[in-house]
């Protein structure tokens, strides 16, 4: 049994477009071999809900880069889905923002003070799309307002200095990320991976992921084969990681050329 994991923005979304279309090969492809595809995002709950359901899919799914995860509820509970929170709650969250003050160089901006027409402006989603990627639960996106380079050493340092209050940050395609310190990608992938093993204890199972931005490594570190997608501007992240597969295409038909590796 194969589980299929994918990032959204950047991967199986164009990046400026947000279109799926290159995608869509792969993801006809999971569909007819009946292989879960489990989308894993920095997007909020309502953002999630609508693309998985224009997607038809009934795999379970993980907002916020791991903040939550929404389980599909088969109960007959009268609701479509069960959703899982981890971390700090938003309230929480934003109680402890001003924590980035300490430990980032130049001034911050959080998406919660943004109005819709900013966050249009930084994303280019339509109104109703950026009023919903306002409507957060566990993640504050949030902005420099200084031009300044955070790189990989520099995001661990930081971490290392949130790590004593529980948080962490994360970079995304546009926005930095702050979060709970063990609410991470990773973190609910592994969680997902738990569940399907226990409902196909006689199967073995085989875990992809596809991405491409810095807080996916941790969706990377916890599958068989993590793949990265070129950034639309061709480039690819560096991960760490000894075995990744590097597609050639960019955003969604590397997820297409990603997918299609499983069988070959």
């Amino acid at each position: 049994m194969y589980i299929v994991f994918s990032d959204l923005d950047g991967t199986l979304l164009d990046h400026h477009t947000y279109s799926h279309a290159g995608a869509q090969e792969g993801i006809d492809l999971l569909r007819e071999r009946s292989v879960p595809l489990v989308l894993v995002s920095s997007k909020t709950l309502p953002e999630m809900t609508e693309l998985h359901g224009m997607l038809g899919l009934d795999s379970p799914f993980v907002f916020e880069n791991g903040g939550g995860i929404a389980w599909p509820d088969k109960t007959k509970s009268g609701e479509p889905l069960r959703v899982e929170i981890q971390g700090f709650p938003i309230e929480e969250l934003q109680a402890k923002f001003n924590a980035l003050k300490t430990v980032i160089p130049v001034p911050v901006k959080s998406i919660l003070d943004m109005s819709v027409e900013e966050v249009m402006e930084r994303t280019g989603l339509p109104n109703k799309r950026a009023a919903l990627a306002r409507e957060r639960q566990s993640s504050i996106p949030f902005i420099l307002l200084e031009k300044h380079d955070i790189d990989l050493f520099e995001l661990g340092r930081i971490n290392i200095q949130l790590r004593e209050q529980g948080l962490g940050i994360t970079r995304g395609g546009r926005f930095f990320h702050l979060i709970s310190r063990d609410s991470t990608k990773g973190s609910a992938v592994r969680k997902i991976i738990s569940t399907y093993t226990l409902l196909h204890e006689k199967e073995d199972i085989v875990t992809m992921a596809v991405g491409d931005s810095e807080n996916d490594i941790p969706m990377l570190k916890e599958v068989d084969r993590p793949c990265l997608v070129r950034k639309h501007d061709g480039s690819i992240i560096q991960t760490g990681l000894p075995d990744v597969c590097i597609t050639k295409s960019i955003g969604p038909a590397g997820f297409t050329e990603a997918v299609k590796t499983l069988w070959i």
